[in-house]
C-alpha cells in the first residue's frame, strides 16, 4: 500500500464527482512529465490526498490499478487543454469537513525534506500533479486532518488509512507471527538451510478488519533465516544475546528490504518474504534500523548489502545501496 498526493485545482469537482483521477500521458510540448507518469504508478487500495488551492480537501482509496483512459468530458472545464490520451485511475473519495491547509503546517514540512515525496525542501508543494507521498509526511497530514474534523465517519477513513500506514512501518511480524517464530525456533533441528537463489511469487493475505490484501509472511522463512545465521547478529556477531531456552542466541528476523515495499518489486514473480532478504539481528540493531536516525543505520545497512546484493539479484531483488537507503 502507497500514498499519494495530487494537485487538482480546477479539475477537483468533476473529478471527485466522477469518482477519478485522470491526466494526461503528456505534456504541451509533448514530452513526459513526472506529475503524469507517477499515476502509472498507482495500484487497488492505495491513497491518495487531494489537494486544492492550498488544501487537502479530501481522501480517496484506489479501487483500480493505473489504466488508460481517454480524457473525461469536463463539466467545469472549458476548452480543456489537456491531449485526449491519458491516465485514469477510479477511486471512491471522502470529503473533508475541515480542509487542512498546507500553509500552516509549512514549517514541519520544511523541517523533515523528503527526496520522494510531495513537497520542496521549503515545505511547498512541488509543482506537479501526482506525487507520492512519504509515509512520515502522511502520517503527520493525517494526524493533523484527524484533530479538526468534527464528523465521526470522517475520522474513521482517516484513521483506517493511518492505521495502515502505521502498521505497515512498525510491525514486521505481528503477535502471532513472533509466536509461531519462537515456536519453531525451539523445534529446530540441526540442519542448516542455505540460500536457494529460486525466485517466488510473493504470498499474500487478506486483512480481515478492512478486507485489503497485504503480503504474507512465512514464519518458517524467517527462522530458516536466523538458522542459516547461526542464531548470531549478522551485523556483528559478537553482539551480545541471550540465550533461549533451548540454547540458541536469540536473534530477531528482518526484511532488509521492508516487505510494504513489495509492489517496487515484480512481485507477482519475486518475493520479498525469502531467505535471501531476511537477516538476523539482535534487538539493538534491530530496533536501530526501524526507530535510529539515518546517519547510525547507514553502516549496518552498509555491511548487510554488501554481504547480500548478489543473492538479492539472483531472486530478482535487484537494488542499489541509494534506492535502499530511501527506504529508511
Amino acid at each position: 500500500m502507497s500514498v499519494y498526493f495530487v494537485y487538482q485545482g480546477i479539475t477537483y469537482d468533476d473529478q471527485r464527482a466522477g469518482g477519478f483521477v485522470w491526466s494526461p500521458k503528456l505534456n504541451k510540448a509533448g514530452h513526459k512529465n513526472q506529475g503524469f507518469t507517477t499515476m502509472t504508478l498507482i495500484r487497488k487500495d492505495d491513497f491518495i490526498l487531494h489537494s486544492v488551492n492550498g488544501q487537502v480537501k479530501s481522501i480517496s482509496i484506489a479501487q483500480t490499478d493505473c489504466f488508460d483512459g481517454a480524457r473525461p468530458d469536463y463539466l467545469s472545464v472549458e476548452d480543456a487543454p489537456w491531449a485526449e490520451d491519458g491516465y485514469q485511475v477510479d477511486t471512491v473519495y471522502t470529503n473533508l469537513d475541515q480542509p487542512l491547509s498546507i500553509r500552516e503546517h509549512r514549517e514541519w514540512l520544511a523541517e523533515k525534506p523528503k527526496q520522494n515525496s510531495a513537497f520542496t525542501k521549503a515545505g511547498t508543494g512541488k509543482q506537479q500533479y501526482m506525487c507520492p507521498l512519504d509515509d512520515e509526511h502522511a502520517i503527520y497530514l493525517l494526524d493533523q486532518a484527524i484533530n479538526i474534523q468534527t464528523s465521526e465517519d470522517t475520522v474513521r477513513v482517516l484513521r483506517d488509512a493511518l492505521e495502515d500506514i502505521i502498521g505497515e512501518i512498525d510491525s514486521e511480524y505481528d503477535s502471532v507471527e513472533k509466536q509461531a517464530i519462537d515456536n519453531l525456533v525451539e523445534k529446530e533441528t540441526g540442519t542448516v538451510p542455505e540460500w536457494t537463489g529460486e525466485k517466488k511469487p510473493q504470498e499474500m493475505t487478506i486483512a480481515s478488519s478492512k478486507e485489503r490484501e497485504r503480503p504474507k509472511r512465512n514464519p518458517k522463512v524467517a527462522v530458516d533465516a536466523l538458522q542459516r545465521a547461526d542464531f548470531r547478529c549478522e551485523y556483528n556477531t559478537n553482539d551480545r544475546i541471550f540465550e533461549r531456552k533451548n540454547g540458541k542466541g536469540y536473534t530477531e528476523p528482518h526484511h532488509l528490504i521492508p516487505i510494504s515495499k513489495y509492489r517496487d518489486f515484480d512481485y507477482e514473480k519475486c518475493s520479498l518474504d525469502t531467505m535471501e532478504n531476511i537477516v538476523s539481528l539482535c534487538s539493538h540493531c534491530h530496533n536501530l534500523l526501524h526507530y535510529g536516525k539515518l546517519e547510525d543505520k547507514i553502516p549496518v545497512l552498509d555491511k548487510l548489502y554488501d554481504e547480500r546484493k548478489e543473492a538479492l539479484e539472483r531472486v530478482g531483488l535487484g537494488i542499489t545501496f541509494e534506492e535502499l537507503k530511501e527506504y529508511y
